[in-house]
Order: C-alpha cells, then sequence, then structure tokens
C-alpha cells in the first residue's frame, strides 16, 4: 500500500499575532496551532468564525473543484467541510484509491487554493445517504464482526483505515501549514456501548493527538476528548444550545449540519424555503453559535453506483448551490449576504459572550414582554432582533417600532440601520436560469442487446446465494438462474421471492423477459417479492431457464450497528406457484456482459456487434443504446458554471456513461406529492413530473467533438429518440 498525496507550495507568511480573526490566506503554508475556548475556536490564539459548508468530493469532479469552491468563497464561507468515503478509497481491502473523484488530496488542495479551512469527517461511518454509509461491502464477510462497536474486529479494521487517512493527510494538517483545522470521528452515534464511545476518545487523545487539531462527535454521544456537535434542521430555537453550555462549559457552540435533505425515488423534489433557511443560520450565530454548516452546502451527484437506497441520483439539489452546480435562488445571494456580513462582523461578534435581552412586543392592545421577542447585541457594532412567534407583530427596539414578520431575524448596526432581513428576499431574481438544448435528437443511434448468458464466471449453489456476498458491490447487478418445469404453465403463474428493499427483480423464462418486481423505498429489510407470469405458451413437463436479474437500488446507509448488516438479492426461498426451488442447481454470474467488455467505452464498444436498426429495440429490456455528439455551437464555454445536463425524457431506468464515464442511475419513476414533506423541507415542486428527468454531466467528462454517449436500459427505453443534452445557463 503506498500513500501519496501531492504536496502544495508553501507561501511564507509572517506569524504574527492579530487582533481580528484569522482567514487561512493568512495562515498557509506555516505550522499554526489550532484549539478552541467556550466561545470559539481559536487559530493561533485569535478567535475565528467559522462559515462552513458540506462539498463531498466524490460527488463532483476534480474539474470541477476550483469553480465550486470559488463559488463557496463568493458566498462567504471559509470552510469547507466534507467527510472521507471509505468504500471509494478501499473497495478490496488493502488496496487504496485516490483517483479521480477520490482524489482527497487533490480536493483538499483545491481548498487550500481558495483560501478555505477544512473539517474532516473521518467516520468511517459517514451515514450520508451514500451506498452503505461508506462502509466497504467486504467488512460483511469479516469473522465475529459488529459494526460500530466495542469488537474487536471491528475496531481493528476501523482504526487501520483513520490511521491511514490521517498519514494520507499529514500534508494538510494545520500544524504543517494546510487547511485542515478540525476532524471527526464516529458520526452520529446513539447506540448504548459507551464503551465503544469511550474507545472512540482514547483514539483521538492518544493515537490520533499528533494531528494537534480539536476532534468532533456529532448528533449523540461525544467521547470526552472530542466536542458534541449538533445536527438538525434548527439548532437555534429549543434547548440544544443551552443544554450544552450547561454540559460542556468549556466548549464552543458547533452545528455541523443544517440540513437541506435529500429525494427518494418516487418523491417530487423537497423544498426548504430561503426564509426558514436563513431564519436559522442567523439565530444560531446571534445566540453565539461559532460555527455553522450547511449540510448540504453543494449536494452534488451519486455519480456512478454511490446513493443510498432508493435515493436520487441528484443530491439535495434544493440547497444554497444545486446539485449542477448553478446558484439555487434566491437561497445563493440571500445565505450569501447574511454570511459575508457575519464574516465582515465576525470580531466584534466574538468579543463577547451572547447575551439574550426580552424585547416588548405589540399584543394589540399595549407593549407586553413575552418569551419569543429578543435581541442580541455585540459591541454595540451589531444587533439581532428576533421574533421566533409564527406571526408577525410588532416589537420595540432601542424605541423604535419594527414590524417582524413570522419567525424571523433582523440585523442592526449601532445607528440602527438595517442591515439584513431574514424574510425578505423581494430583491433578488429567482429565475435567474434557463434550459437550452445543445444537442437535438434525434441521434445517430445503434443497439446492443446485452445476453442474458455468456461466457463471464459462473458460480454454482444448491440455493440463490446473498448479492453482495457475491458482488463485493462492485456491480449493481447479479444474474440468478436455474432450469424448471412445470406441470401446468398458466396466465397467471405467481413467483414469490424474498428480496430486500431497494431492490428490482427482473424476471425471464425461456430466454423472454416476463416481469419485473421494484421496491424503491429509502430503507433496509426482507420482503417477499410477488409477480404474476403469463407462462401459457410454455409447454407442461418440459424443462425451461428461469432467471432472475437482480437489480440493487443502492445499499442503505441509515441505522448501520452492529447487527444491522444490509444484504442485497435474493436472500431466501423462491417457489413458481407453491413449488420452492430451493435445492436446484442454482447458477449465479456476477454483472452484465457489457460492463466486463466495457461497451461504453471507445475500444470496448469495438469487441461487441452493435445493430444501427434501433427502434426494434424500442421498450425491450436489457438493452445497450450507443450515439456520438458533438456540443453545439451555442454551448457556452464555462461548463462549471452552465453545465450540461442529460435529458433523459425517452429512456425508462438504468445508467448512462459519458465517454466512459457512469453518470449514475437514471429512472424516469413519476414523483408523488405528500401532504407533509420529510423533516426539514415545507413544500414539493414538480409534482407528478419524473422524480429526476435532467442529469448533471460533469465538464471534465465532456469534449467539444465525437463524445459517446452510452445508455444501458434495464426495463426498455420506450423512446431513445427523445434523448438530447441541454445546458443550463445563469442568466445575470
Amino acid at each position: 500500500m503506498q500513500l501519496s498525496p501531492v504536496l502544495y507550495a508553501g507561501v511564507l507568511v509572517l506569524t504574527i499575532v492579530i487582533a481580528s480573526p484569522i482567514t487561512y490566506d493568512q495562515v498557509r503554508g506555516v505550522p499554526y496551532s489550532v484549539s478552541y475556548d467556550h466561545r470559539a475556536v481559536t487559530i493561533n490564539g485569535n478567535r475565528t468564525l467559522l462559515i462552513a459548508g458540506a462539498i463531498h468530493y466524490p460527488r463532483s469532479t476534480p474539474g470541477m473543484w476550483p469553480y465550486i469552491m470559488s463559488m463557496a468563497k463568493q458566498n462567504g464561507l471559509n470552510t469547507v467541510q466534507t467527510y472521507v468515503f471509505w468504500n471509494i478509497h478501499e473497495q478490496q481491502r488493502g488496496t487504496y484509491d485516490f483517483s479521480g473523484r477520490a482524489n482527497l488530496s487533490g480536493f483538499l488542495q483545491e481548498a487550500a487554493s481558495a483560501g478555505l479551512f477544512v473539517n474532516l469527517r473521518i467516520g468511517p461511518y459517514v451515514c450520508a445517504e451514500w451506498d452503505y454509509g461508506a462502509l466497504p461491502a467486504w467488512l460483511n464477510n469479516i469473522p465475529n464482526i459488529k459494526f460500530r462497536s466495542n469488537n474487536e474486529p471491528w475496531k481493528n479494521e476501523m482504526k487501520r483505515f483513520v490511521s491511514d487517512i490521517i498519514s494520507y493527510v499529514e500534508p494538510f494538517l494545520a500544524k504543517n501549514g494546510g487547511p485542515i483545522i478540525l476532524a471527526q470521528i464516529e458520526n452520529e452515534y446513539n447506540g448504548d456501548d459507551m464503551a465503544y464511545v469511550d474507545w472512540c476518545g482514547s483514539l483521538v487523545s492518544n493515537d490520533f493527538a499528533s494531528t494537534q487539531i480539536p476532534w468532533i462527535m456529532c448528533n449523540g454521544h461525544s467521547a470526552n476528548s472530542t466536542i458534541e456537535t449538533c445536527n438538525g434542521c434548527d439548532c437555534f430555537d429549543g434547548n440544544w444550545m443551552d443544554e450544552h453550555r450547561q454540559k460542556y462549559p468549556s466548549q464552543p457552540l458547533m452545528f455541523t449540519e443544517d440540513w437541506g435533505w435529500f429525494q427518494p425515488w418516487g418523491e417530487a423534489l423537497g423544498v426548504r424555503k430561503t426564509e426558514d433557511l436563513a431564519y436559522t443560520v442567523a439565530g444560531w450565530f446571534a445566540a453565539g453559535g461559532a460555527y455553522h454548516a450547511h449540510y448540504m452546502w453543494h449536494g452534488g451527484n451519486h455519480y456512478g453506483r454511490t446513493g443510498g437506497s432508493g435515493l436520487t441520483t441528484s443530491y439535495s439539489d434544493d440547497v444554497v448551490l444545486r446539485a449542477d452546480g448553478t446558484p439555487n435562488e434566491p437561497k445563493y445571494t440571500h445565505i450569501g449576504r447574511l454570511q459575508n456580513l457575519l464574516a465582515d462582523r465576525a470580531e466584534a461578534i466574538l468579543s463577547q459572550d451572547s447575551t439574550r435581552s426580552p424585547l416588548p412586543y405589540w399584543n394589540g392592545e399595549k407593549w407586553t414582554v413575552g418569551t419569543q421577542q429578543f435581541s442580541y447585541s455585540y459591541a454595540s457594532s451589531i444587533h439581532f432582533v428576533v421574533n421566533q412567534a409564527r406571526i408577525q407583530l410588532f416589537v420595540l427596539f432601542n424605541n423604535q417600532n419594527i414590524s417582524m414578520p413570522a419567525q424571523s431575524i433582523q440585523i442592526y448596526d449601532h445607528s440602527q440601520t438595517l442591515l439584513w432581513n431574514s424574510a425578505n428576499v423581494s430583491d433578488i431574481n429567482t429565475n435567474n436560469t434557463v434550459l437550452v438544448p445543445i444537442v437535438r435528437s434525434p441521434l445517430d443511434w445503434q443497439f446492443y442487446s446485452e445476453p442474458s448468458v455468456s461466457d463471464l464466471p459462473v458460480i454454482t449453489a444448491s440455493k440463490p446465494l446473498e448479492q453482495l456476498n457475491l458482488t463485493n458491490d462492485e456491480t449493481i447487478y447479479l444474474w440468478y438462474r436455474c432450469n424448471v418445469s412445470l406441470v401446468q404453465p398458466s396466465a397467471h403463474t405467481v413467483v414469490k421471492v424474498q428480496t430486500r428493499k431497494a431492490n428490482s427483480l427482473l424476471f425471464f423464462f425461456g430466454g423472454q423477459f416476463l416481469g419485473i418486481f421494484n421496491n424503491d423505498e429509502h430503507a433496509q429489510g426482507t420482503i417477499t417479492a410477488s409477480v404474476t407470469l403469463d407462462l401459457s405458451q410454455f409447454r407442461p413437463n418440459q424443462q425451461y431457464l428461469f432467471e432472475i436479474l437482480s437489480v440493487s437500488l443502492g445499499i442503505d446507509n441509515f441505522n448501520i450497528g452492529p447487527d444491522s448488516f444490509e444484504y442485497k438479492g435474493i436472500v431466501g426461498d423462491v417457489s413458481l406457484d407453491g413449488q420452492s426451488l430451493i435445492g436446484k442447481v442454482w447458477e449465479h454470474q456476477k454483472g452484465l456482459f457489457g460492463e466486463a467488455r466495457q461497451i461504453y467505452t471507445e475500444q470496448g464498444s469495438k469487441s461487441v456487434e452493435w445493430n444501427p436498426k434501433w427502434t426494434t429495440a424500442i421498450n425491450k429490456s436489457i438493452t445497450w443504446f450507443q450515439t456520438h455528439f458533438d456540443l453545439d455551437h451555442l454551448a457556452r464555454a464555462d461548463l462549471n458554471a452552465n453545465p450540461v445536463l442529460l435529458d433523459a425524457l425517452g429512456l425508462n431506468r438504468g445508467h448512462a456513461f459519458i465517454n466512459g464515464n457512469d453518470l449514475g442511475l437514471y429512472w424516469l419513476i413519476q414523483g408523488s406529492c405528500s401532504n407533509v414533506p420529510c423533516c426539514c423541507l415545507q413544500a414539493q415542486i414538480h409534482c407528478w413530473e419524473p422524480s429526476q428527468r435532467y442529469y448533471h454531466i460533469p465538464s471534465d467528462w465532456l469534449m467539444r467533438k465525437n463524445n459517446l454517449l452510452t445508455v444501458f436500459d434495464d426495463i426498455g427505453a420506450p423512446s431513445p429518440g427523445f434523448v438530447g443534452l441541454v445546458q443550463r445557463i445563469v442568466v445575470t
């Protein structure tokens, strides 16, 4: 194993003590110290307001990172937060990959170049709506292992991985002049194994003390040597801040995840109102918060097969910077104004502890003092006026009668000039992007039918075997095959299969595709798939090949604990019309023939014979389509600021590849709207349209001429001729 991060050029900076909070630009390239007091994280002894956003390196690409970092800096961030994703780095135990989207050192270098600090959340379990919470599937096969517990096999693997990552990022630690000022051990641990929590703390205080930076644990138990932090929709309203001060009086207030949200397949896009997010961020800093992170600030995409169970390819598309990299207005501008204002007044804010002063409000008859209207004032420089009530009313602040919308915050300077209002976004253009077709159909398609039987290796057993044990999560596909005969085939033959949630099963009999079972839940657990097949065309008492193609729709990322391993594929009985097929000879084939030959690349494409009569392949399952395209002359030059998207309207479900790169799972499943959106969301949009129609193509995956577009549709594409490419143009 060789770990070799790229070293960045050091820039000589005079190490002098200054009164105002320090930025990374002031300390880059020379060793500096990081600590904390009860009020804030300190850099070289100076309290520093940390305004952060989560940006996950494998949910974007190296060609996008400089642009994303520059947008973050412009938006008022001074800190980038990212998890470290174990299963993208160590898919095979002992073999590390830090290339492409997994180039963690390259990502850290881009953060440093942009003048941004980094909070590195190592985990190694991260949840994050990521495939298996970033745990490698091979962990399932380690004898006697119990995840996230005081269990020796787990602790050995966890310690080894975290140690390797710390060695890898060593040049980027603050003590070496790098941007990493905070790290996280474990993630949202709410189990009852306190011996495990203590062990995590011992790693920080002993094994990893050489990092010389503070460590955190979020949204659950925290070890004595770590800072406890908050995750949620709102850590300002409620009692979290007061309880933390009482329990940990020497720690600063840190909000590691202010949630946007994710979108499951089959649901419309959920949105969190700009005014609600603005109220939460402003309230947090008003009440003494020292660190705030948007989760996500830029969600990015689940390229390849990296999404958690049942989740769309675009991740957190409603947050400040959209999944395709364009500003989400009015959020981007409104939150950016707040964050730049906070950065400008940070010295005053951090100069003292927060003190809440109750304010009178007008109850319709008189001015009265309640509990939901108050102010925070800092060094007579900046004043936060707060209305927690869910109704609009008037408050009296410094003899000024102020109209306050429901749950809003207004910020004033010493002369009572209004600087910012959480509830006012009226001057921001919300229609700041347009979609422009840049590759128009019809494209010159050709097709290749995926063979159900090929020369790929076969594993034989007397029953169907669990999928992850065979595939190691290196593919989402597994073929199951056995020979069967039926006494009386009918048009209503019922097949039942014990499988898992977020799994699809395609049924073939005698070489014909006859039925499908889909479960798109964002969950885990065993379920019984029951599908009726029309077998009336087949003869009784004659053997036919019965095939099931299992398609994983993501490995669940949530609630991973000691006894909650996740599985895929067939995990129990299979029966036809009540007749169990356990005991027969079952063959298993890992992946697709087209995958193995990499026919989605220019070189691999030549290894199979393509058929130009692509219209004859419409609505046929397990079919590959391929074409070439040039970017239209109308396409804007900056493909990061004006991203290119695949319009998948003519497809059904599968994976699309651009020049050999997997865009992720596309699915034109309809998105329903619920009466009460989940968690932090207040509404849903694009109801009863596809959950996701457009799929982001990273700038560094595109060429101006002769791009190769390959599509594998497992269910059957109804009209590939409608597939095209568009560019989202940012209107300024």
